[in-house]
């Protein structure tokens, strides 16, 4: 350990470095400067783990040398500094730990073992308190990454939005009036199947930017929710019409059971049918013609306080290796393109789980390879008192 010692005094330098040396435990290099000058110069022509500083010296005291040797960048000691003083004072003391000095020592009740030990919790503190910092300096230059990072996703979405969701909506306008005759017969039949597959595929992009727009907003914490009172049961009949179509394409067995008088919960509609859409959506895609999807919901078992709504299929089912990747960011199983022509980005689990949770609930999943999958929504109920409240507030 490299020690410097600036101190006008021979007989205390003397007897500093005897403190030190005897210290056998310990080896110690001890430098030694008489002026303020000659340890400034000293302290920049070498790297020193310790500064023992006296406060009284020639033409400058150590408040001044303390001064000049502060960090220009961070305002902090480069080295650790213990400060001695014969005739210090309280102020003094107080001044030089706010220059961030580790520790105060006065020169008449010095003993070796008090000096020792400073010396050495002066050089651990130091250590701690720079790699705090450098910590510090590590995390605020994350977190201005972040932050840039979650601007240019906000441009990002909105970009998506202006030039790409305007001018889509227009084709799907434009197809679906050809589609429909609006613009005169069709002469041919295929005209008609090849506008219908382009009206799907405008629909699945769509869909697409949708989830991208969705992740993005999640990524920059946008993606709010209109929270009101509801029945779970008009969030289930949406959700269940927008897959209809794709069940009776596949033959498949779609059915809704719904437990009465089922308590109402807080949510945001259109983003709970989202959700639920999601979940149908992706038991159609992966259950082969003439399998069974469902979706049921009930008070959970044991617990009137929540909502427990389950989609169940028939389908392919998803490995254990998996499941624990599911509801990863742009994940999809190996096996997703085996019973579904429409892969699609692997956001939809990820965007369905965030908004169960930032509805106050828990999206988890069971399955079996050969079986089908069961996707189960946990939310919490609203209580009646809660809504008899409500509605008491309302009316008054």
């Amino acid at each position: 350990m490299r020690l410097l010692i600036i101190d006008d005094d021979p007989i205390d330098r003397q007897t500093y470095r005897r403190y030190l040396t005897s210290d056998h435990a310990n080896g110690y290099i001890v430098v030694e400067a008489g002026t303020a000058e000659e340890g400034a110069r000293l302290l920049a022509d070498g790297s020193y783990d310790c500064l023992v500083l006296d406060y009284c010296l020639p033409g400058a005291d150590g408040i001044a040398v303390l001064r000049s040797l502060l960090d220009s960048e961070g305002g902090a000691l480069a080295v650790p500094v213990v400060m001695m003083t014969g005739h210090g004072s309280e102020a003094v003391a107080v001044e030089a730990m706010k220059l961030g000095i580790t520790d105060y020592l006065t020169k008449d009740c010095l003993t070796e073992l008090a000096f020792r030990r400073s010396i050495r919790n002066a050089v651990e503190r130091f250590s701690l308190r720079s790699a705090l910092r450098e910590k510090t300096q590590h995390l605020e230059k994350a977190n201005f990454a972040m932050k840039k990072h979650g601007e240019e996703m906000e441009r990002f979405y909105h970009t998506v939005s202006h030039e790409l969701k305007t001018p889509l909506a227009a084709v799907r306008e434009f197809v679906a009036l050809v589609l429909d005759g609006v613009a005169g017969p069709l002469p041919f039949t295929d005209q008609s199947k090849f506008l219908e597959l382009a009206l799907a595929g405008c629909d699945q992009v769509a869909r697409q930017v949708n989830d991208l727009l969705d992740s993005a907003r999640a990524d920059v914490d946008k993606l709010q929710l209109r929270v009101v009172a509801i029945r779970v049961d008009q969030a289930i009949s949406l959700a269940v019409a927008s897959v209809q179509k794709l069940a009776e394409v596949k033959h498949l067995v779609l059915e809704a059971a719904i437990a009465p008088e089922l308590p109402m919960v807080l949510a945001d509609e259109a983003r709970l049918t989202q959700i639920l859409g999601n979940l149908l959506s992706n038991a159609a895609k992966f259950t082969a013609p003439g399998g069974h999807i469902s979706i049921s919901a009930k008070a959970r078992p044991g617990s009137s306080e929540q909502i427990e709504i389950t989609v169940s299929d028939s389908g392919c089912g998803i490995a254990s290796a998996d499941l624990e990747r599911i509801f990863d960011r742009l994940y999809q199983a190996p096996n997703a393109g085996e019973l579904s022509a429409d892969g699609g980005l692997g956001l939809g689990l990820t965007i369905a789980r965030d908004l169960v949770q930032r509805h106050g609930g828990r999206l988890s999943v069971e399955s079996r390879v050969g079986i089908g999958s069961r996707f189960r929504v946990t939310l919490p109920a609203l209580p009646l008192q809660a809504l008899e409240a409500s509605a008491g507030a309302i009316s008054g």
